[in-house]
């Protein structure tokens, strides 16, 4: 082992890897300090078997094809099925936008996501870093699976929930707490490790005027030219729609790689609905401690953009 693998940071990114999920992902793989032991993968924005190609995918594009990948859970735990109006990044995730040169599936790693997560964090007690991408569906399974679970974790960066109750597919509900509530639930209230938690809310007010996203798309590079193919179609739709450019995954990378760049947060008690009516898989936040319940979660609620945009571009200069 070299030196510098003793040294740096170790992150696991369990990831439903539709488009934001790939530019949070090399954002990670740009920053020199961070060891991916792992990507797991997990049914949300496609199938976890489609997912493990989309990664296969984005691995090839940024020569790292050496980080494992392990293919995680098919259901959720009630086994709800994504009505196709929410498949904002296509159905496979990717835009359907097919491979034309799939590296091989024998990449993937035989032994299932849950698994994995809890044999990693038992290989590596205390310095794993999960960054939960999608549904929490594995890591409410590593969970129940094995108690001490997040007891090993170092700390975990999760995106989803709202803390406004302002939904992205329903009324109330964001889509990765959403898509399995009962999962959410459980980690958050029996993880047991420092969670960090950034909203959909935030992705609402920390967006960036589309010229920053064709700066984004401007190296010469094989990551950036897959981004863009990935994209085309749907990045034209959202600039009749959307005035700014928006994004979600990349807030919770940017937290996990650097703690300055939040600049405000707020230690709460959060939980979610599971059986509203119209709230089911909305986040509850207790502001005025009426639960009595201590802080479980850093919500972030507002981040500095600079440096946001800093690590952005590094994911796609070289």
């Amino acid at each position: 082992m070299a030196a510098d693998d003793l040294t740096r940071r170790k992150f696991i990114i369990d990831t439903d890897a539709g488009i934001d999920d790939a530019q949070a992902i090399l954002m990670c793989l740009a920053a020199s300090d961070v060891e991916v032991v792992a990507l797991t993968t997990v049914k949300g924005n496609a199938t976890a078997a489609q997912v493990t190609s989309n990664l296969l995918r984005l691995l090839k594009a940024a020569d790292r094809l050496e980080i494992p990948i392990y293919r995680g859970c098919e259901d959720m735990l009630l086994g709800w099925e994504k009505p196709d109006e929410y498949n904002y990044h296509g159905k496979d995730g990717f835009g359907d936008v097919p491979d034309p040169d799939p590296p091989s599936r024998d990449r993937i790693q035989a032994k299932h996501a849950v698994q994995a997560l809890i044999d990693i964090t038992k290989q590596y007690p205390g310095e794993i870093s999960l960054v939960a991408l999608g549904p929490l569906t594995n890591i409410s399974m590593a969970i129940r699976m094995d108690n001490q679970f997040g007891s090993r974790l170092k700390d975990c960066f999760i995106m989803g929930g709202n803390y406004k109750g302002e939904g992205n597919v329903t009324p109330s509900g964001e889509f990765n707490f959403y898509s399995d509530p009962e999962a959410a639930y459980i980690v958050l209230n029996s993880l047991g490790c420092p969670i960090t938690l950034t909203c959909w809310e935030l992705c609402l007010d920390c967006f960036f005027p589309w010229k920053v996203h064709e700066e984004l798309r401007s190296f010469p590079s094989a990551k950036c030219e897959l981004m863009k193919t990935l994209e085309l179609a749907i990045v034209a739709e959202c600039k009749k729609e959307y005035r700014e450019y928006e994004m979600a995954d990349e807030m919770a990378m940017a937290c996990a790689l650097d703690n300055d760049v939040i600049t405000k947060s707020h230690d709460v008690y959060a939980t979610v609905e599971l059986h509203g009516h119209m709230t089911r898989g909305q986040m509850v936040v207790d502001w005025r401690k009426v639960l009595a319940r201590k802080p479980n979660v850093r919500l972030v609620v507002e981040m500095d953009k600079v440096m946001l945009k800093k690590m952005l571009l590094k994911a796609f200069e070289d």
